[in-house]
């Protein structure tokens, strides 16, 4: 398991230098599961409101850092080849905007992990390997599926769902503020374009 977790860390640090589609699965789906998930699961008494406050207040923070210096990229990828009257061919493209993270975007992933971790051994006493930990939010991050698979074992977790969808709303939120184009990407993806 260790050499699986080292594979998985280099992957996602290489993942993050370079451009990746954006997905509405990713940008929008989750973020609103997550907060289905801790809507759902959150026990009301006082020390689950304070680290429900910690847990957003810290996404916010995270989710800034991380857009701050996220780099977007457009691309125009052909779909359609068509002739012209004068049997030219044509192309129809669909836009696609491209994100790349980098550095501060594995640095938020981190703080995030860590304060996970300080959450679960330090105040709900939670101990299990941190190695499995690290194994299972990887395969979370990588593949968007697996959060999916983890749904029915969330009741005792609903604050891992707060530090990543809040993260992940608040990461997206400031990356349309900065970038519109991520927004018309999201929000208006059905747009295509005739080549002049």
């Amino acid at each position: 398991m260790n050499i699986i977790v080292i594979i998985l860390v280099l992957y996602f640090i290489k993942e993050q230098f370079s451009f990746n589609r954006l997905q509405k699965l990713n940008y929008l789906f989750l973020p609103v599961l997550s907060i289905y998930q801790v809507a759902t699961n959150f026990k009301l008494n006082q020390l689950n409101i304070i680290l429900l406050i910690v847990t957003i207040l810290i996404g916010i923070v995270v989710g800034y850092y991380q857009s701050r210096y996220a780099q977007i990229k457009r691309e125009l990828k052909p779909v359609y080849i068509y002739y012209d009257d004068e049997h030219n061919e044509r192309k129809i493209y669909k836009r696609g905007i491209l994100v790349k993270g980098g550095r501060s975007y594995i640095v938020g992933w981190i703080i995030i992990f860590a304060i996970q971790i300080m959450i679960q051994y330090l105040v709900l006493v939670d101990k299990g390997p941190i190695q499995n930990e690290l194994y299972h939010e990887l395969l979370a991050d990588f593949f968007s599926i697996y959060r999916l698979k983890s749904l029915g074992e969330s009741a005792d977790h609903w604050y891992v769902w707060a530090l990543y969808g809040t993260s992940n709303l608040f990461y997206l939120n400031f990356l349309c503020r900065r970038h519109p184009t991520v927004r018309e990407a999201l929000f208006n993806s059905d747009k295509e374009i005739l080549e002049s």
